[in-house]
């Protein structure tokens, strides 16, 4: 084989060896409008335990449904946060970066996530930092800084 060849199926080999890169999605909300503005007013979530690389990239699609907020598809959430906020995912989580907590045991729902996944939100910007974290937690999330 050539030095080339051998060279180029190396790197090849190299490349298919690394773990898929992490997607996340850049939140910014506007303070303005007639609803009252939300706590957190720009954050960056990632899906952890998810195989699917797709639902990230649906539920940071920029909606012209979600007014006052603008979102973007990131290979990864930037440093800066104030705080983490990482909580266990359920189905809806999927459709909505907000609801979080357990998902039901009974066999009633159907479960589309593993028991094992987890949002993680990184929060940049809030009205109030504190009542950030009481909503990380009160959602069955763990707070770190």
């Amino acid at each position: 084989m050539s030095l080339l060849f051998r060279t180029f199926v190396l790197v090849l080999a190299g490349a298919l060896s690394l773990p898929a890169a992490a997607r996340s999605c850049y939140v910014s909300a506007d303070t303005s409008g007639v609803v009252p503005p939300p706590v957190v007013t720009e954050k960056c979530f990632e899906y952890h335990g998810i195989d699917d690389e797709k639902a990230i990239d649906w539920v940071c699609s920029d909606s012209e449904a979600v007014e006052n907020s603008r979102r973007e598809l990131r290979d990864s959430c930037p440093a800066g946060h104030f705080g983490v906020c990482s909580a266990p995912m359920t189905a809806e989580t999927l459709a909505n970066e907000r609801a979080t907590g357990t998902q039901a045991d009974n066999g009633t729902l159907p479960t589309t996530v593993a028991k094992d996944a987890r949002i993680i939100t990184y929060n940049y910007h809030a009205s109030d930092r504190g009542q950030a974290r009481i909503d990380c937690e009160s959602a069955g999330g763990e707070w770190s800084q």
